[in-house]
């Protein structure tokens, strides 16, 4: 699976919207991690520009909180 799809297809087997770093990671390709500022910078989930931001924004989600102690991702569906 192509590992910028992983989230929204995470988020579409969830009902509550969230996902562990740890839960991205163990989908993601062999050898193959979040990078280092996804773990360490919100910004780096809720930056429009990147194509890990797009793929969920696709399938239409936002970021609605980063908690990077717990190493959490709280998303949202996007109201149209």
């Amino acid at each position: 699976m192509n590992d910028f799809l992983i989230i929204p297809t995470l988020l579409a087997e969830t009902s509550n919207n969230q996902l562990t770093f740890s839960e991205i990671e163990v989908k993601m390709s062999l050898n193959q991690t979040l990078p280092e500022l996804a773990k360490t910078y919100s910004a780096w989930w809720t930056k429009k520009e990147h194509s890990f931001s797009s793929a969920w924004t696709a399938y239409g989600y936002r970021v609605e909180k980063v908690d990077l102690v717990n190493q959490i991702v709280y998303f949202s569906k996007i109201k149209e």
